[in-house]
C-alpha cells in the first residue's frame, strides 16, 4: 500500500519539505495554517501534562497507603491505651498479607518502644495445626513481648485491664548471650540459653470481628501480647524441658493440662525456630529476655479466679484473677 505525500510548511515558510501522510497525523487543523513543529511542540507539552498527572495520582495512592498503615498503627496503640477493640488491620488493608503484617508489626513495636515499652521479650503463637489451620496460615506466629506486661508470681490480674483475656501454660528460656543473627542448630541454641523457668502468657485478643480475624491480624497487633507471668528461673542445666508437663488449675478444679510435646513436637526445635524468625524479622535478642514457645495444652478464657499452675521439677506459678 502506498502512502500519499503532502507538502507542510516548516520554520514559518523559510523551506519545504516532504513527508508521509502517517508522519504528520497529527498535522490537524482546519485551516491548515499550524507548522509541522507547532504541532509536535503541543504533542510533546500533552504529553508532558499526562505523565505529570499520572506521576502525581501514583503519588497520591501511594501516600494514601502510607497513610492508612500508619492509621492502622495508630487505632492499635490507641486500643492498647484505652483497653478497647479496633478493627481488624486486614479490613483497613485488603491486601494485608504476613510479609506486610510483620512490617508492621516491628513498626508498632518501635513506636511502643518510643513511648516508653521497651521489649521483654519475644513469644510464640498458633503453634498447632489446628489453631494454624484455624487462623489460615502454615506456620506459626512471632512477636514481641513488653516489659510494663511483666508480672511476678502470686500476681493479681484485673480483667478490667483486657479487652479478652486468655491464659497459655508455657516454658521460658532466658539467654545469657545477645542473639542478633541466626543460630545454625539446636546444639548452638542449648549454648546460649542460661535459665529456664514456668511462665504463663496473658494474652489479649482486641479485635472487633473475631469471626473474620485471619493470621495476618494476628501478627500486625504483636500477636496478642500483653501480660506475661515468669516464674523462678533456674539452670537449663538443670531439668529437661522436652519432660516437663503443666497441669492448671482454677479454684482446685483442673482446666488445662499440656505436655513440652505440644508445641512444634519438641521445645527446643519450637525454641530455636522462635530465635531464627525473631532475628530475621528486625528484632535483636538481649541477656535476660524471655523467650516463650507457645501453650503447653490449651489457650483457655481468662476467668476470675485462683488459679495454680504445676510445671513439675520446673515449678510452678499461683496468681488470682478478678
Amino acid at each position: 500500500m502506498k502512502t500519499r505525500k503532502v507538502n507542510y510548511i516548516c520554520d514559518g515558510g523559510a523551506s519545504r519539505q516532504k513527508g508521509s501522510f502517517l508522519s504528520v497525523i497529527f498535522h490537524a487543523v482546519s485551516s491548515g495554517k499550524r507548522s509541522y513543529l507547532q504541532e509536535v511542540g503541543t504533542m510533546k507539552k500533552v504529553a508532558i501534562v499526562m505523565l505529570l498527572q499520572a506521576v502525581a495520582a501514583l503519588f497520591w495512592f501511594s501516600s494514601q497507603a502510607i497513610a492508612s498503615e500508619q492509621d492502622v498503627i495508630n487505632a492499635i496503640v490507641e486500643a492498647r491505651a484505652a483497653v478497647k477493640q479496633f478493627a481488624l488491620p486486614s479490613a483497613k488493608l485488603p491486601d494485608l498479607n504476613e510479609e506486610k503484617a510483620y512490617a508492621l508489626q516491628k513498626q508498632l513495636a518501635d513506636k511502643l518502644v518510643s513511648m516508653g515499652q521497651p521489649i521483654g521479650g519475644f513469644k510464640a503463637g498458633l503453634t498447632s495445626e489446628a489453631t494454624q489451620k484455624r487462623f489460615g496460615v502454615n506456620a506459626p506466629l512471632l512477636g514481641p513481648l513488653f516489659k510494663p506486661g511483666a508480672l511476678g508470681p502470686d500476681a493479681v490480674v484485673n480483667t478490667k485491664d483486657f479487652v479478652r483475656l486468655f491464659v497459655e501454660t508455657e516454658i521460658g528460656y532466658i539467654p545469657g548471650v545477645k542473639i542478633d543473627k541466626p543460630v545454625a542448630d539446636v546444639e548452638a541454641l542449648k549454648k546460649m540459653i542460661k535459665e529456664v523457668c514456668p511462665a504463663v502468657e496473658l494474652p489479649d485478643l482486641r479485635f472487633e470481628d473475631m469471626k473474620g480475624l485471619k493470621g495476618p491480624d494476628i501478627v500486625v497487633d504483636a500477636v496478642s501480647s500483653a501480660k506475661y507471668i515468669i516464674g523462678k528461673p533456674v539452670p537449663v542445666s538443670s531439668v529437661d524441658v522436652s519432660e516437663v508437663a503443666v497441669t492448671l488449675t482454677r479454684d482446685g478444679e483442673v482446666v488445662n493440662q499440656g505436655k513440652a510435646a505440644d508445641v512444634l513436637g519438641d521445645q527446643w526445635k519450637a525454641l530455636l525456630w522462635l530465635v531464627n524468625g525473631t532475628v530475621s524479622r528486625g528484632y535483636v535478642i538481649e541477656p535476660g529476655q524471655l523467650l516463650i514457645t507457645g501453650v503447653m495444652g490449651n489457650m483457655i478464657p481468662g476467668k476470675p479466679g485462683s488459679y495454680k499452675g504445676d510445671w513439675g521439677k520446673l515449678g510452678s506459678i499461683a496468681w488470682t484473677i478478678k
